[in-house]
């Protein structure tokens, strides 16, 4: 008898705090900004420079991107970003200049613990798929300037590229820094500082293509035999800045 009380008692308990979850709703949206570092190996496509005597690139690069995010009350939400390599760019030796760039952007889910303040921080996961573009341009020193040798396949600039498809995994921990709600429209708007730390980890990369720059009569980007991966995978740190809207609903 006594343990069918405290079931009900249980019952009863849990019954309010649903109610009370119901009648107050919280929904968070947000854009932001980041700024961080990114170590990125570069194996493969370092080796094959490096066998052919040319300067490497370096693991270390500085990143800026951005985003949007939004969280609802139950604490799960979603989220999508990009970011952008920030360093030397353009290697060169006398033959050649040459630069990797790769954009990609990332979707996902992120969850929210209720209970995970701790003095104004809070703590939780994000995990999305990236997809996009890693490219390899190569321009020859010595440009050809003659329109016509171009048009007769003399190109002087390479764009070589694959796509890439891949996980992003991050811990974040962010702190409110101020907010304010109008109580006559239960709208309100806060900033708000994370850092976020993660790795992306490459899953698939396409056949290396040419793009069909200098040639009218290719339909479609040649493929490149022989090529090594441009892996984008790298472990990441990153400081974001936000300014967002949360909507406050009573029933």
């Amino acid at each position: 008898m006594m343990t069918k009380r405290l079931f009900f008692m249980l019952i009863l308990v849990l019954a309010i705090q649903a109610s009370s979850m119901a009648q107050d709703k919280i929904y968070f949206t947000d854009f932001y900004i980041s700024a961080g570092f990114k170590n990125q190996p570069y194996t493969e496509l370092n080796q094959y420079f490096a066998d052919a005597g040319y300067q490497t690139f370096e693991k270390q690069t500085a990143t800026l991107g951005g985003g949007v995010s939004y969280v609802a009350m139950s604490g799960m939400g979603f989220f999508a970003e990009t970011e952008f390599n920030l360093n030397k760019k353009r290697y060169s030796n006398d033959f050649v200049n040459y630069r990797y760039l790769p954009i990609h952007v990332t979707g996902g889910f992120q969850y929210h613990w209720k209970n995970s303040n701790i003095k104004d921080w809070r703590f939780y996961p994000k995990i999305g798929v990236y997809y996009g573009s890693t490219s390899l341009d190569m321009i020859v020193t010595d440009l050809n300037t003659d329109f016509g040798e171009n048009l007769m396949g003399g190109m002087n600039t390479s764009f070589m590229y694959q796509r890439n498809i891949g996980l992003n995994f991050s811990i974040n921990a962010d702190k409110i820094l101020g907010a304010f709600l109008k109580p006559t429209t239960q709208i309100g708007v806060y900033s708000r500082m994370g850092l976020q730390v993660g790795y992306m980890l490459n899953v698939y990369s396409s056949v290396t293509k040419l793009r069909r720059n200098f040639n009218p009569d290719l339909r479609k980007d040649l493929i490149i035999t022989n090529a090594p991966k441009f892996d984008p995978s790298a472990f990441y740190i990153k400081l974001n800045f936000a300014i967002g809207k949360f909507e406050k609903e009573s029933e």
